[in-house]
Order: C-alpha cells, then structure tokens, then sequence
C-alpha cells in the first residue's frame, strides 16, 4: 500500500511541469510489486498521460520542453497560417520544437507495460485493456514524430545496454511503416480497450477517431507529398508510395464510422447558435461532443491561456496576443463577400463603405459559429464591453455623405491613410486610457480609439478582431493572471471526426471509389459536411453536386479563395476545417499534409479589419462607449504586416543535432 501511495505522490509531481524534470520514472527503479498492482498501474499510466504530447494550452515556440508544457504560450502556431495576428510576434512560426528524446522516454515507459503485463494478465482482471491503453499512448507519441520527421526508428521493446553503446542505435524505418505501426497499435487499442473510460484517457472510441486523424494525414501524405519524397538506400525515409493513399483514406473513413457508433454527438445545449458554438468549449467537461480531453486543476495543474491571450482590458497582465484576421473571418457566411474575389467587401459597386448600425453591425447576420468564435464590439464579456475602433468620423460629414475606400485591399498595400482621411478622420496614438476625446458641437466627449484597439502603438489588437474560443467567461478580470486558468482542452472532438470522414469520402469519391462499404461517398461527405454546418449555423450544402471537382479558385479568386485545395470540392471541405477547427492547433498540420503551405502563405500579409465611427448622431452608452454608425475598412493590417512565406524545408523538420550524435545511424532530412 505504502508504494502505491508513492506511486500516486510522484503523478501528482509529474502534473507540475513547469517545476518537475520530464523523465517518467521507468519501472526498472520501481519494484514489480509496486507497479504490477491496479493502483500502481492506474498511477503509472496517469503519468504517461500527463506527459503525452499533446497541443493544448501550453503549447508555444521553443520553450523549457521543445515546445510543451510552457506557460508562457505567446507564440502558437495560428500566427503562420493566417488565423490570427500577433502584435509581439509578427513573423512566421514554424513548429520546429526539436521534440524527441521526450517521445522516446514516453514509448520507452509504454513498451515496459506492453512487454511486461501479459505475464499478469491472470492475476489482474484489467491487464489486457491496460496493454491496449499503453498501445495508445505509444501510438499517441509516434505519431507527433512521425508528422515532424516523417520515418523515425521504431522501438517496440525497452532497450536494455548490451555491450558497447552501439547496440542501442536504430535506424530510421520508412514513413509508410511508421504509419503502418501506429495504425496496428490503435487497432489493437480498439479491439481490447473498453467503450466508455474516465475523462482524459483513451477508450475504444478515443482510438478509433484519434485513427481517423492519423490515416486521413497518411493519405494526405501519399496523395500531395511527392514532390518532397527522400529516399536513402531505397528507404521512403519522407513520404508515403501514391498508390497507397486510397487505403489509407479507407482506414479513416472506417473508423470515423466507428465512432458514430459510440455516444459522442455535436452539442446542440444552446438555442443561440453562436452561444452553443462558445459553449463546445466553455463546457468541455460535460459535452458529448468531448472525445480526449486535458482536464487542468486549480490546486495542482494550471495554465495561463486567459492572461496571455485576453484583450488588455481582461486580464491583469499580459494580454492582447489572440488577432483573428480579415483572411479568416472571410471565410464565414452572412457577411458582405465579393463573389469574384471571396474578400471582405464592405463597400457598394462605386467603392463607397457601406453604412451599419452600432459596433457589432458588420457582423450583426454572420454565420453564428463565427460570432462564438470572436468577441463582438459591442458585447460584454467579464463586465467588460468590448470597444473597438479605429478612428473617428468629425461632425460635418453626414453617414449619407459617399466615402470611398481609403486604401486598396489587394493583399501587398502596406500604405498609410491620406488624403479624404487626414482631412475628415480623427484619431490617436496615445494611450487608450489617457486619450484626447474628440468633442461635437454639443459637448459631447468621444474616444477617439476604442479601448480594444486597434491600435498603431503599445498594446491591442493588431487585426480590430479579438479571439473567444477557448478562453474562459467565467473568470473576472481580478481573476484572469498567469498560472490562475484551469479550463479545460478538446484534443480531438465529434465535429474533427465528422470532417475526417467528409475529407476521406470525397477524397476517394474523387479518385475512383465512388462507393465504399455500400455507402456512396460523395454523399456521405456532403451529409457529415451538413451535419457540422447546421450545428454551426452556416448555409447549408444543397446536394452532393456542390462537392463536384471543379477548378479550385486562387488566393482572391473567388469564395473561400484563401484556402488551397485541387478542386473546389475539396476546397469547400478544407474552409469548413478552417472555420470549424481554427485556433486548435490542427490547421497549420492541415497546411502541412496538404503540401500548400508553401503556395497559400506566399508573399502573404496579415489583413485587418477597421472600423470607424461617425461622430454625427453618435451617443455614449451606459458602458462609457461610443455607439452609433460605422463603416468598416478591410485592409492589411497596419502593425505586423510583414511579407510571409513558408519555406518548403520545414515539411519535414530537422532531426535534432544531439540525436544525430548519439545514434550514427540516424540520417537527417534532406533540406536541412
């Protein structure tokens, strides 16, 4: 008894990353006794879960553990793909975290339970779903490697030191029999593991959507990546052979179905659309739409999303890093859209802005699932009423009054405002909270810039946009510091699992399976297609025929033109995965298994969205907020606007130096 409490002790020491070192504590310091018991086990694997690999909360640039477990998330991967803007890191980010050795400790400790517990399977009646779990986890950690490097050695039992130090070097196997290896640990996991199992780990139904992710990128991977095939002594160290895609396109569709069959669903709790889409998120614990989750804990395991990534405003620190772009919100339904650009267009056939009334008038008929997604000017959030804007209009022109556009949005115009502007607009520098008001004709005082931006200097938001998902409501601004958030991560949700099938079914639709396991798969597609944009309030698709590959549009040609893809099928699935999963760590691996990245994030700059005030007919609310008419200006951004491109080398990353070392038979990746 005393050495599962010790067992249990040293997990609660591995829940505190940010003071413990990584190693887990292998079983070969432990005895049997202590570990080959249910509580040492339970405790032991609750450690290897603990230190999965997992993008959450804590996921950043660099870092004390390449990349995880760091508190101080101010750079995340959605600054490089045209999420969101950043005004304290406006280059690209390229997910070059060097993690390794801490993979191999993870699947070193998994292999002992593996190699180890079928001699206990007799004595306790859990063993075999414990070997299927620690499959998972095993499977869970080759595969961040796996999309990092491509081919990396595969270790399937603990390495033990015979003679020299050479007996402990392993080659680099192909991506194919990487994938192919991880593919047999989850179908094992399925097989053996139970249907239902506590928050946070792995169950039947958890293997099998976190398979239809794995075989969804090995399929992308065989049908896009050639161009970036290495071979070494007849070995695909990066790449997968073309003929394999459908199969693997196969293997995620069939276990996306089997999902389906579990008790996961989109959660449909709210009404209001655009609250039930925030609510996916706010309530992570109770909604079935959860598949693996990292639960946090105010006492032991905490984050601190809220304070880094809130507008200023909201937290005691920090702040203000978390700035959806134009490029993005573009994407939605129910905004003014050019049809023959796909931008944001806020202006009439002359050039002249459109009219709205009140702060959030831009977005007042958008898609719901985008106004979850945001916080809107205009609301409160925390007791605090969001304020955003960029200038002001003076008194003597009249809303009626025709405005032409400041500056041409074209994608590359970095220039500032001039001419009508500098004559007819008031606006500022100065701190927000010390500002110079602008004062009508009646004595009226009126912010000349809103409280949230956006801002040329100092602080606030760099897109006039500010993120809502994920961050927590129910924390007060008094609350929301560092190391003080404990809200819940989604890993993998219902709605990836939905989209997983849709893009596995249409992708084999479209390349000579027009049905597979009885089911036609264009309509499969367009059905989980409809299912997560009825959820999300979007138009829905009208007939399978929508998905019909036709000529995909170019950045700027057309609706969802920012988004890559073949055809305009597949396009319309890629948007819906960047509308649906954006700021969850999934669209920058997105861009990596499409092999767009390179083209889509060419020359690319951030775009932003301003509004302005007209001072005429303008009031001050109960908040202290100027309301009334406003026009919107879409343009590149004016902060962080630099030109970005995504270098192909960062495909496949680097294998780290030290390891190259340590294990002469390693060979790095050829860009590197």
């Amino acid at each position: 008894m005393k050495n599962t409490f010790y067992l249990i002790g040293l997990v609660l020491l591995w829940f505190c990353p940010a003071c413990q070192d990584m190693d887990i504590m292998p079983p070969n310091i432990v005895t049997d006794e202590a570990i080959y018991n249910e509580g040492g086990i339970e405790a032991y694997m609750a450690g290897l879960y603990s230190k999965l690999p997992m993008e959450d909360f804590n996921r950043t640039k660099g870092g004390n553990y390449d990349g995880f477990f760091s508190w101080n998330s101010g750079v995340w991967d959605q600054v490089s793909t045209g999420e969101t803007g950043n005004r304290s890191n406006t280059g690209i980010y390229h997910v070059t975290d060097g993690y390794w050795k801490e993979g191999y400790q993870i699947i070193r400790n998994a292999n002992h339970l593996i190699k180890n517990l079928p001699a206990y399977v007799d004595q306790m009646e859990k063993a075999d779903e414990w070997i299927a779990e620690a499959k998972f986890i095993r499977a869970y950690t080759y595969f961040h490697l796996v999309k990092c490097y491509g081919g990396v050695p595969i270790i399937e039992e603990p390495q033990t030191l015979e003679g020299d130090e050479s007996s402990l070097w392993v080659a680099r196997s192909s991506h194919q029999e990487c994938f192919d290896f991880i593919l047999r640990d989850l179908d094992d996991a399925i097989t053996s593991m139970p249907t239902k199992s506590v928050k946070g780990r792995a169950n039947k139904y958890v293997a099998a959507a976190f398979k239809s992710r794995v075989a969804l990128f090995a399929g992308s991977y065989a049908r896009y990546g050639q161009t970036y095939n290495y071979v070494v002594n007849d070995v695909l160290l990066c790449g997968l052979p073309a003929e394999s895609a459908n199969g693997y396109f196969q293997q995620a569709w069939d276990a996306a179905k089997l999902v389906g069959e579990g008790e996961y669903e989109l959660y449909q709790g709210n009404s209001d659309k655009a609250e039930n889409f925030a609510e996916v998120f706010e309530k992570a614990d109770v909604s079935k739409e959860s598949i693996f989750i990292r639960q946090y804990d105010f006492l032991n395991y905490v984050h601190s999303f809220d304070a880094i990534y809130c507008p200023p405003r909201m937290t005691t620190t920090y702040g203000d890093r978390y700035n959806p772009t134009a490029d993005w919100v573009e994407l939605f339904d129910g905004l003014p859209i050019d049809p023959a650009t796909g931008k944001l267009t806020p202006t009439d056939a002359s050039g002249n802005y459109l009219v709205f009334d009140g702060a959030d008038g831009l977005f007042r008929n958008a898609e719901p699932r985008l106004k979850g997604s945001i916080l809107l000017p205009g609301h409160t959030y925390k007791g605090v009423e969001l304020d955003i804007r960029r200038g002001i209009i003076k008194e003597n022109i009249d809303p009626s009054t025709p405005i032409q556009k400041f500056v041409k949005d074209d994608y590359f115009s970095t220039s500032a405002y001039g001419g009508w502007f500098n004559a007819n607009v008031v606006s500022t520098t100065e701190n927000v909270n010390t500002q110079t008001p602008y004062v009508t004709s009646s004595g009226l005082k009126l912010n000349k810039i809103g409280m949230d931006g956006p801002k040329l200097s100092t602080n606030n938001t760099i897109t006039g946009l500010h993120g809502r998902k994920w961050l927590s409501m129910s924390l007060s601004v008094a609350e929301t510091k560092l190391h003080s958030s404990f809200q819940t991560w989604i890993d993998i949700r219902y709605a990836e699992v939905l989209l997983n099938r849709a893009e596995a079914a249409l992708e084999l639709a479209q390349n000579g399976v027009n049905t597979y396991q009885g089911v036609d798969m264009q309509t499969d597609a367009f059905e989980m297609m409809n299912m997560v944009r009825s959820r999300a309030g979007a138009t829905l698709l009208s007939s399978p025929a929508d998905l019909s590959t036709v000529e995909a549009n170019i950045r700027g040609g057309g609706p969802g033109g920012f988004v890559q893809a073949p055809n305009r099928g597949l396009q319309l699935i890629r948007v819906e995965r960047y509308k649906e999963l954006a700021f969850e760590h999934k669209i920058y691996w997105d861009l990596i298994r499409w092999f767009t990245f390179d083209t889509q994030i060419n020359s690319y700059r951030r775009r932003m969205i301003n509004p302005f005030l007209f001072a005429k007919g303008a009031t001050v609310n109960p908040a202290g907020n100027p309301d009334g008419q406003y026009i919107y200006d879409v343009r590149v951004s004016e902060k962080g606007n630099n030109s970005l491109t995504f270098q192909t080398k960062y495909y496949y990353q680097a294998i780290p130096g030290a390891e190259l070392k340590v294990n002469p038979l390693l060979v790095q990746n050829n860009q590197h």
